[in-house]
């Protein structure tokens, strides 16, 4: 321990002293977290003998410097931040999601969720990529004319088969005829 430093390795302390390379320890665990990855080393990387490995490629200086690799488990910094996700588009989702109750509605809000389909198609191709959802959109389109085309031949099955049926009105009495 000294006022100054006595040469290379020798590292400053919080306490404002120089302390020898062979009293490192590390830097501090802060409490309640476990020692972050090569704490356990006694000797800066690099030191004459030091249990460390040796700098990294390009480094320079102890500790590394310009265009050494950073340590391990260090977060990858994106040079311009982080890609923007897609928002998807809402028309897409109510597509889908009229549809789908189709089923419930005798197929209008198939008609519905046909137009949002459409509508969302555009808006989805004009947002140049800030908006996704272009598959929901598809398929609100897709099940909107698959439930027309059902209804359309339900109602046509229906008109083919039934019976004609007229109702004759005979004095107080009405008379059903098959035929």
């Amino acid at each position: 321990m000294s006022d100054t430093s006595q040469g290379p390795g020798w590292w400053l302390a919080s306490d404002g002293k120089w302390y020898p390379p062979e009293l490192w320890t590390g830097p501090p665990a802060i409490q309640g977290q476990a020692p972050a990855y090569g704490t356990a080393r006694t000797m800066p990387p690099g030191q004459p003998g030091g249990s460390g490995p040796p700098p990294y490629p390009g480094a320079s200086g102890p500790y590394g410097g310009a265009g050494a690799y950073p340590p391990y488990g260090a977060a990858q910094q994106m040079p311009y931040g982080a890609p923007a996700t897609k928002k998807t588009n809402g028309l897409a989702i109510a597509s889908l999601v009229c549809s789908c109750a189709g089923i419930l509605f005798l197929g209008v809000p198939g008609i519905v969720g046909i137009i949002f389909g459409f509508v969302a198609r555009s808006q989805i191709r004009r947002s140049n990529g800030a908006q996704g959802g272009e598959g929901l959109a598809l398929a609100g389109i897709i099940v909107g004319f698959a439930w027309i085309v059902i209804l359309a031949l339900i109602i046509a099955v229906a008109a083919t088969t039934s019976t004609n049926t007229s109702v004759i009105v005979q004095g107080h009495t009405a008379v059903r005829v098959f035929g």
